[in-house]
């Protein structure tokens, strides 16, 4: 049977509305772990800035708790998953640390340079700024929540999809040590030291230490090439290709501190950071266009297969992950992000608690990767004559105008033509990067933020302000070129300067926001919240042509006031039940990339959910639905996608002419597209059940139908008049069950947990006009399930010492599948998901 999206969600609706009646059926659940005796434990959340019961707010919120975070051997957001229900998370390719989140129908990638996010990161309240470098390990996540939907009132701009609020501990005053190691496949091994000091005065404090290392699961052929950055002032000297792709290599150091002299007063400083030198994900070669032809006569298709036909470039012909590739272009990462953050409550009385956030943050992150499949070949003798040929061909306009002429005048033009190629560098024995990004960026932010809390029996009141300031800059190394495409590159590794294009960055953002829950009778609740929104942008772009300097670009200084709302009724008809429903909006910040503007996505967003809590707590069932219109879609894309270059190239034409625009967007490496109207609706659903002791079970289930409601006409010109979503699985799922036996011996347990995370197709080309027959097979990934699975052995007590050994799987099945497609105009690649790992975890706590 098909089912279209409107009976989907009449279905659901018609559901919610029997939960409220009758209460039995099953809604949409957040919690996935602990239980207590008599039932499923109560969970906190701060998914409206102060702590709640998640059962008791109207928001759609899955918290992820230590324990799933343990199982799941989630560290970072990237590991996410379809931990929550219409969520998933992958790496964004060109291997800049950037998580590409899809909930309710929205992309979130931010990867261009001064514009921002749809999925907002907060790490203890504090607004991450810049995508690149946010995929960090955190060694002390005490909580994770997804919020789900637009979030603008109480968490901001850039919130139209949801936001990711992670909690770290508090230090409590309580003396511990505790000490984990991890070994597993691929010479895997995770070391974590964790200090806890006892109170001293008004004073307590922890710090942590992490040392996580595994080998990449791809063997990259081209390992040891080696690349000379000397020239370019950034400093990186130079590098060589590493022989494993997929590597993690991280140290990551947290500390806190927090002054409490009373109960109604305290301070807490944390400092976190983590640097990374890893490699980047394998790309693994797909296909290219034989028939490509840039320019009339100009077969650069051809040039491409004799090219590939001389190398070994090992093609993924199946389209799973593969053993090896050649990834010459590739080099470990540079990344290190810190951050400090000052957070002061006080606890003015029983009614009223003031709180402020004081924060500093800064990323620096380079990593150049190959996002073609290939990257550093051999121009060899064939791939050489190849290329000749083709350049005589495109002199004459015609694709077979050399094969028409005699021998002896083929040999004249070949000779004539080499010795022009090589002024050019392009000489036997000379690498061909085909298409790879060399990103560097820096990114600082400060942010103050006082939040005033009042709560009584019948009101509740948050009140805020925001002071946000970033300062950014983007581009390749200093004097380099960040995408550079069909480059020759001496057989030395030294690589030029020139056609550089660098992104200068600046925001301040000042918000002040408001909600209140006021309880019109003891069973009906009105919430009303706002926000209003002063954003000021300035940027310039730095560039050149062939090594001359052309005048920075400077848009005006973008400046808009927006504003946010949310109203909605919250009905308690029963204990332990909560049916709400509301509507909200909230909006991502424009901007402009070198002129190119782009205005600010709004969302308006209806929502519809029940929470249950049954049989004495031992079944856990909630309901989302949801309808949400998206207008000015903002769409970040790279030079690499031919549809988005057209529809760029019509607006840069009108700014600066043809002969401009034509250099300009070669240096530009990214840009926003307006894309136009999007609809998304679906419906989130979440079960958590106890039914006896030591057994619990649950899942969740997402489903998200969207459609383009209107395409910007330049936008649909430049992919051929066929522009598609993608990226956007309609189906997320997830199962789990875990068991913990009875004591076994004093307090020594066995707990047994499996968890299976599903997600459907997923389409990964906008037009069809970019499919090409000998990629077609690649133009979306089939869906598939991973399975994760640990067993533990907990609470053995060694000389007062708390001992835990557990074995753990990921990936069970060893699934191979593509992460991500990326399509361009001269091959298709493709990132796939990382191989099986097991291991065994010792963890020992006095």
């Amino acid at each position: 049977m098909i089912w279209t999206g409107h009976i989907r969600i009449k279905a659901a609706l018609s559901c919610s509305g029997m939960i409220a009646a009758t209460l039995s059926c099953p809604a949409f659940a957040q919690d996935k772990d602990a239980v207590i005796a008599n039932g499923l434990e109560e969970i906190v959340v701060t998914a409206q800035k102060r702590e709640q019961s998640l059962q008791d707010v109207p928001v759609a919120v899955t918290a992820v708790t230590e324990e799933t975070l343990q199982a799941n051997r989630i560290f970072n957001v990237n590991d996410l998953g379809s931990i929550a229900p219409g969520l998933s998370v992958r790496s964004s390719p060109g291997g800049v640390s950037v998580p590409a989140f899809t909930i309710r129908g929205q992309n979130s990638f931010g990867i261009v340079a001064g514009s921002d996010k749809q999925v907002s990161i907060y790490i203890d309240g504090v607004y991450i700024s810049s995508p690149r470098g946010s995929i960090f390990d955190l060694p002390d996540i005490q909580r994770l929540e997804v919020l789900r939907g637009p979030q603008g009132t109480l968490f901001g701009r850039n919130a139209t999809a949801g936001a990711i609020s992670i909690t770290t501990r508090d230090p409590n005053g309580e003396p511990r040590v505790r000490a984990e190691g991890s070994v597993g496949n691929q010479g895997a091994y995770r070391l974590r030291f964790t200090a806890a000091t006892p109170e001293f005065g008004p004073f307590s404090a922890y710090a942590s230490f992490v040392r996580n290392y595994r080998r990449g699961d791809v063997r990259n052929a081209a390992a040891g090439q080696v690349w000379d950055r000397s020239r370019s002032a950034s400093g990186y000297g130079v590098q060589a290709s590493p022989k494993w792709l997929g590597t993690a290599d991280s140290e990551s150091y947290f500390a806190a501190v927090k002054f409490e002299p009373s109960g109604d007063f305290k301070t807490v400083y944390k400092y976190d950071r983590n640097d990374d030198r890893g490699t980047p994900d394998a790309s693994g070669f797909l296909a290219y266009n034989p028939n490509y032809e840039p320019t009339p006569g100009f077969g650069l298709g051809r040039f491409l297969g004799t090219l590939y036909a001389t190398n070994n470039i090992y093609p993924v012909t199946n389209g799973k992950r593969p053993s090896i590739v050649t990834n010459g272009w590739a080099v470990p990462r540079s990344q290190r992000v810190q951050g400090h953050s000052l957070t002061t409550t006080w606890k003015v009385s029983d009614n009223i608690t003031v709180k402020n956030t004081l924060a500093y943050r800064k990323a620096a992150v380079f990593s150049p990767t190959p996002i073609d499949g290939t990257g550093g070949l051999t121009l060899t003798p064939e791939a050489l004559r190849e290329f000749a040929v083709q350049n005589i061909n495109r002199s004459a306009g015609s694709g077979t105008f050399f094969n028409s002429l005699s021998p002896q005048a083929q040999a004249f033009a070949l000779n004539q033509t080499l010795t022009g190629l090589a002024g050019a560098g392009i000489v036997l024995g000379a690498r061909v990067v085909v298409t790879g990004t060399q990103s560097e960026s820096v990114a600082k932010q400060w942010s103050d933020e006082l939040q005033l809390n009042y709560s009584s029996d019948r009101l509740n009141v948050t009140l805020g302000a925001l002071w946000f300031h970033s300062n950014d800059e983007a581009g390749g190394p200093k004097g380099m070129q960040n995408t550079v495409s069909l480059a020759f590159i001496p057989a030395s590794g030294l690589l030029p300067l020139g056609r550089e294009g660098r992104y200068f960055n600046k925001a301040t953002s000042l918000a002040a926001y408001g909600q209140i829950e006021y309880k019109i009778v003891s069973e009906l609740e009105l919430v009303a919240g706002a926000r209003i929104t002063r954003d000021s942008k300035s940027s310039s772009f730095l560039w050149d042509i062939n090594g001359v300097r052309q005048p920075d670009i400077v848009p005006p200084r973008y400046r808009k006031t927006k504003p946010n709302f949310l109203v909605g009724l919250n009905w308690t008809p029963a204990d332990h039940t909560l049916v709400y429903g509301k509507y909200s909006t909230s909006f991502v910040s424009g901007g402009s990339v070198a002129g190119l503007d782009f205005a600010p996505e709004t969302a308006r967003s209806f929502e519809l959910g029940v929470k249950t809590d049954l049989w004495d707590r031992k079944l856990r069932t909630n309901l989302a639905l949801f309808h949400v219109i998206y207008d000015h879609f903002q769409l970040p894309s790279t030079t690499t996608n031919p549809g988005s270059v057209a529809a760029n190239l019509i607006k840069l034409n009108q700014l600066y002419g043809p002969s401009i625009a034509a250099n300009l967007i070669s240096s530009l490496s990214t840009f926003v597209n307006d894309v136009g109207k999007v609809r998304a609706q679906g419906v989130e659903l979440e079960v958590t059940a106890a039914p006896t002791r030591g057994v619990t079970i649950g899942g969740n289930l997402g489903y998200t139908d969207t459609k383009l409601l209107f395409v910007q006409p330049n936008v649909l010109a430049g992919y051929g008049g066929t522009f598609r979503l993608t990226q956007r699985p309609k189906w997320t799922a997830n199962l789990y069950g875990v068991y913990e036996t009875e004591p076994l011996f004093g307090d020594a347990t066995l707990q047994f947990r499996a968890d299976g995370l599903y997600q459907s197709a997923t389409l990964w080309s906008n037009s069809p006009a970019n499919i090409y027959p000998a990629n077609a097979a690649y133009a979306s990934t089939p869906g598939y399930w991973l399975v994760n699975g640990r067993a533990a052995l907990r609470h053995v007590d060694v000389g007062g010492a708390n001992l835990e050994i557990a074995g753990w799987v990921k990936n069970l099945t060893d699934r191979r599948d593509r992460a991500s497609v990326l399509f361009t105009p001269l091959a298709t690649a493709a990132t796939f998901i990382q191989a099986r790992s097991y291991g065994l975890d010792v963890a020992i706590e006095f």
